[in-house]
């Protein structure tokens, strides 16, 4: 059983949709966190996140949303947006909370109000040069068929 959960945990991103999130010409491939329960989970017991995938956590108002890291292993790079994709807040390099912290891990971000957020692995920020002001675009498909479009133009991928 417990090969069963980590072979799981290796697979790509499973939430509830996914999509493309793009910043001028850079593409990630998204993973979509639009229920209460995905978003609780978020990237909880990830390993690793590739430099090219994301988590989009997706709100319909806008808030202070404020991240959790419980029973996550991976430092990550986080930027709030509005309903237009600009960027309100950034966080770079939040760190991982230990299992064994329990319910004893802090919040991060959420102190100016935000449509969505968008979970990055560490680095990502500072390797596109990401920074408040600049817009992000996203081309979602959630789990119950809806379209989510928003932000910047999101580029047409390239056929080979």
């Amino acid at each position: 059983m417990r090969m069963l959960y980590a072979a799981l945990l290796s697979l790509p991103l499973l939430a509830g949709g996914g999509g493309t999130v793009a910043f001028k010409q850079t593409a990630f491939l998204a993973e979509v966190a639009a229920t209460e329960p995905e978003k609780a989970k978020g990237l909880m017991y990830r390993q690793s996140l590739a430099k090219d995938r994301c988590m989009f956590f997706v709100y319909s108002e806008d808030g202070s949303h404020a991240i959790w890291m419980k029973n996550c292993l991976i430092a990550l790079d986080v930027a709030w947006v509005d309903a237009e994709g600009r960027v309100v807040e950034t966080a770079e390099h939040v760190p991982p909370c230990s299992p064994m912290r329990g319910d004893d891990c802090p919040t991060y971000g959420g102190n100016v109000p935000a449509r969505h957020f968008i979970e990055f692995a560490a680095g990502t920020l500072k390797r596109l040069g990401l920074k408040k002001g600049d817009r992000l675009g996203w081309d979602l498909v959630l789990d119950d068929g809806r379209s989510l479009r928003g932000g910047a133009p999101v580029p047409k991928a390239k056929k080979k």
